[in-house]
This record gives structure tokens, C-alpha cells and sequence, in this order.
């Protein structure tokens, strides 16, 4: 089976994103014919917002082709990021493997980077990180029927089917990331109709699952927070690491009906070592390959 050696998502456009990739030469009983390749087809995939999907073919089957300029998306949004993956399928046997994530939006990181990105992973999952999950606001697709679309707004604040987004199903699903959420006063104020009592506070984390203003996140408590802003900090571009500020969602907001199915019994908030003072890494613990963010060749998938 063929393998993705370079897969790269370029744009100098506001209209289109240009995709490359490379393979690597074939190998086994079939690598001396001239026209094995021909028994490879290639199939283009695209997510918009997470890099976890979920993905949808936009290209396909491709036959000895390395190059696709993606002519459907909108790239007007600040915040939003498409992501791509390469599936490939050896037609004879029906094996298919699949490569990426790769975005414009995130360059492949350098050694210097790498290694901040592999030492903040391993800080965060085993030390001061605590286990949440992050819900993706959604920027495109089918809008919810609050939406005017003649006014250019919502029309209900707190809509079921769009959780108060204008957009159908309004986050992507959750992902499961590591973050320290510094702790935050308590306050209170008193209206003429309820006492209100806002909590803000910061929060920092990993380069990955890449974090935008309006994103939801869940501590292991169901305390939920929005995202107001987000800083990062960078190496030649690669980011290496995320600041954000965050609001408290009060109780018995729209967002706290989005489901977080995750098994309870079994769940571990923080890591194991900071309760047994153990000084290996756990063996059981489940360590992403963090340079598949970037497409990088380590970052393949099967």
C-alpha cells in the first residue's frame, strides 16, 4: 500500500485553496510495474471548523493526480478553518488508508516547534492539565429555522435545534483535550428581576484542537464555559500554544442541553500521577499523535 509522504493545503486566494500531496514509491510484489499506480484511486475530504471531523468526499476517485483546487469554500470567516484528509483505495483488494489532517491555516511545525508542541502535550496530560471537553462552534452549513434570512439574524435567543447559533446542531462534536482553567472570584449583582452572578476567568492550553471566540467548554464537573477570546503563541507561524479568556454559561442556559457521552465510572478528571506521586508515564494513557494536526508524514492515520 502506497503512502502519503507530503500533504499540504496552500492558498493565495480568498476564492479557492489549492491541495498537494506526494507519495511514497511503491513497494512490494507489484512496485516493478509500470502501471500499478493506476490501481490507486484517490479520494479528497473536507471538514469545515474541526479537525475531527466529521468529513465529507468533495473529490473523488482521483487516478494518478497529486493536485485539487477546492473552488466550494468560503473564506471570508476569521475564525474558520477547513481541514482536509486524503483516503486512499487500492482498488484490486479494496484496502484503503487515510492521511491527514492537513489546514492552510496550521503550517507543519519545525523541529524547535515540535518538540514545544510534544513537551506541552506531555505537561499538560500529566501535570497541571485537566480533562475537558471542547465543543466547536459551527460557521457554515444548513441554518436552524429561527434564522431570518431575509433580516440576517435570529429570531429566538434560546432555540433548541441550534443551541442559540442560527446554525442547525449549532457546535461539532465534542473533542477531548487537557486544560489548566485559572481559578475566579465570586460576585454578585442584583437586578430588579433576578440576582445575577457573572464568574470570568483564563484558561491555557495545548496548539491542539485549535480554539475561536464562541467555542463551549465542559470540565469533567459540567461546569461550562463560552469562549470570549484567544491568544497564541507562536513559532514561525506554527502555533505551540493557546490563552483564552472565558465566561462562565449560567445554569439552565440553551448550551447546557449539548450531551457529553462519556463513561463516568471509568472517567479520570486529572492525571493519575498527581494523586500515586508515580514517576513513569502511565502505559495505559492514550497519547494522540499531535503532529497529525499538521499533516505532517508522522501524522498518518490507518
Amino acid at each position: 500500500m502506497i503512502q502519503i509522504t507530503k500533504f499540504e493545503v496552500k492558498g493565495l486566494s480568498l476564492d479557492h485553496l489549492d491541495l498537494f500531496w506526494e507519495i511514497s514509491p511503491l513497494a512490494g510484489p507489484r512496485g516493478d510495474e509500470p502501471h500499478a499506480i493506476f490501481d490507486y484511486d484517490f479520494y479528497v475530504l473536507r471538514s469545515g471548523d474541526s479537525p475531527m471531523g466529521p468529513y465529507d468526499q468533495i473529490a473523488g476517485p482521483l487516478r494518478d493526480q497529486y493536485w485539487l483546487r477546492d473552488i466550494q469554500v468560503s473564506l471570508l470567516h476569521k475564525w474558520r478553518q477547513y481541514f482536509y484528509k486524503i483516503k486512499i483505495v487500492h482498488r484490486p483488494t479494496g484496502e484503503e488508508e487515510t492521511f491527514g489532517p492537513s489546514s492552510s491555516t496550521t503550517p507543519e511545525p519545525d523541529l524547535i516547534a515540535a518538540e514545544i508542541i510534544r513537551q506541552e502535550d506531555l505537561l499538560f496530560r500529566e501535570v497541571i492539565g485537566r480533562r475537558c471537553w471542547l465543543f466547536i462552534a459551527r460557521t457554515f452549513g444548513p441554518r436552524c429555522s429561527c434564522y431570518d434570512v431575509t433580516m440576517g439574524r435570529k429570531t429566538i435567543s434560546a432555540h433548541l435545534p441550534c443551541f442559540g447559533t442560527g446554525f442547525l446542531g449549532g457546535y461539532m462534536s465534542p473533542i477531548e483535550t487537557w486544560v489548566q482553567i485559572d481559578p475566579s472570584g465570586k460576585t454578585s449583582s442584583e437586578s430588579s428581576l433576578q440576582e445575577m452572578q457573572p464568574k470570568d476567568s483564563s484558561a491555557r492550553m495545548i496548539s491542539f484542537p485549535p480554539v475561536s471566540p464562541r467555542d463551549i467548554l465542559v470540565e469533567s464537573e459540567n461546569r461550562r464555559w463560552k469562549v470570549i477570546s484567544m491568544t497564541s503563541t507562536e513559532r514561525l507561524r506554527s502555533v505551540v500554544h493557546q490563552e483564552f479568556k472565558i465566561h462562565e454559561i449560567p445554569k439552565g442556559d440553551i448550551e447546557y442541553a449539548l450531551p457529553v457521552n462519556v463513561d463516568l465510572k471509568s472517567l479520570r478528571p486529572s492525571a493519575e500521577r498527581n494523586f500515586k506521586n508515580s514517576q513513569n508515564l502511565e502505559a495505559d494513557e492514550d497519547y494522540s499523535d499531535i503532529f497529525a494536526t499538521f499533516g505532517h508524514p508522522r501524522g498518518t492515520q490507518r
